[in-house]
């Protein structure tokens, strides 16, 4: 059988496993991949197309892209599952969950992972300062990320017979990553775990939260919001690097230098923010589009460009900037973002409507 745009969207995103970000599409009768992967020092972009997602997926493959024991894998898998002994598809689609069921599911998970991702700058503050910075504000986030983790458990229950087989297996292994997190909370607060640590539990998790949105836009979103759901996604991803560019900066704030690798892990982020931002400019509705320029020409925006820019130039680390000046501008930076997306979620419940 013929791979079609879900499976060949599905199985590129399984093949870059959180590395990257990318699409399949119809193009004028031409078989599209349109791939964003991300290394050390930014996020590239890649463009594959053919007669068949089949040869497509061969090009990545030798571009170096994409791994061919990973894509033949995930080929075969698809083929053997499509079909029963019958020739009846065993596999079929889950039921969509209804035009406004993917803005409802999603913005469950968003919130909750608006909410970790302050806990996880919070908490790498917290322990870059030895516990001086913030730890009032960080108990406090622990309440709030609670309340949004139970309000997505209760939809979760809620939803269960609606939820596609491939997102409830996505966000169990998500609210898994979060039991692990909220178990060391006792051990941050103790000074027991490093920043870095702290930074890649954290990231680790919210990526997974992102995927189950990711495997809702490929399983139930219609047609129509398809266009609105991909800039979504996009904003998102990069609302997820600008966190952790967050807590990467205030660790290198607070003592004023580099931990090894995390100069070249900060220009990654910057390129992969931008390259999520270039996306989302590309597919959002142009009222969107209008919203997210005028939110980046904020004085806080232009805060956080100047602290970024000594950032870069000082790669020995001499940064002079109080760690809780930069806290506060990305988070206000954050939160336009966050305006961004709810306003964008907004309008996908109206085209699903």
């Amino acid at each position: 059988m013929a791979l079609g745009v879900d499976e060949a969207t599905r199985i590129v995103r399984f093949c870059l496993a959180g590395n990257g970000w990318g699409t399949a599409g119809y193009e004028d009768n031409v078989c599209v991949i349109n791939l964003m992967v991300n290394s050390l020092a930014q996020a590239n972009p890649f463009r594959f197309e053919a007669g068949s997602f089949e040869e497509t997926l061969k090009l990545a493959v030798d571009a170096g892209v994409l791994k061919a024991s990973s894509v033949e894998r995930q080929v075969a898998f698809v083929g053997r599952t499509s079909r029963g002994r019958s020739g009846r598809s065993v596999t079929e689609p889950d039921p969509p969950l209804g035009p406004l069921e993917f803005p409802e599911a999603t913005a469950f998970v968003s919130a909750l992972v608006n909410e970790t991702q302050r806990e996880r700058g919070l908490s790498s503050i917290y322990a870059a300062s030895g516990g001086r910075l913030f730890g009032e504000e960080l108990a406090a986030q622990w309440r709030t990320t609670e309340r949004r983790r139970r309000e997505l458990i209760r939809f979760r229950e809620r939803a269960a017979s609606g939820l596609p087989s491939l997102a409830a297996g996505q966000l169990a292994r998500a609210e898994e990553l979060l039991g692990g997190v909220v178990a060391a909370r006792g051990r941050v607060e103790k000074l027991m775990v490093r920043p870095k640590e702290i930074i890649h539990s954290y990231s680790q998790m919210n990526r997974e939260f992102l995927r189950v949105i990711d495997g809702l836009l490929v399983t139930v979103v219609e047609p129509v919001q398809r266009p609105t759901a991909f800039a979504w996604i996009a904003l998102l991803c990069a609302k997820e690097k600008t966190g952790i560019e967050r807590a990467q900066l205030v660790s290198a704030f607070e003592h004023d230098r580099y931990f090894d690798g995390q100069y070249q892990a900060l220009l990654g982020l910057i390129a992969s923010r931008e390259s999520y931002l270039h996306l989302f400019a590309v597919t959002a509705p142009p009222p969107a589009g209008d919203l997210l320029h005028e939110k980046l020409e904020s004085d806080s925006a232009n805060a956080v460009q100047q602290m970024e820019r000594v950032a870069l130039a000082h790669r020995r680390g001499g940064f002079g900037i109080d760690p809780t000046d930069w806290f506060t501008a990305i988070s206000t930076q954050m939160d336009l973002l966050g305006d961004v997306e709810s306003a964008l979620r907004k309008s996908l419940a109206r085209v699903g409507a």
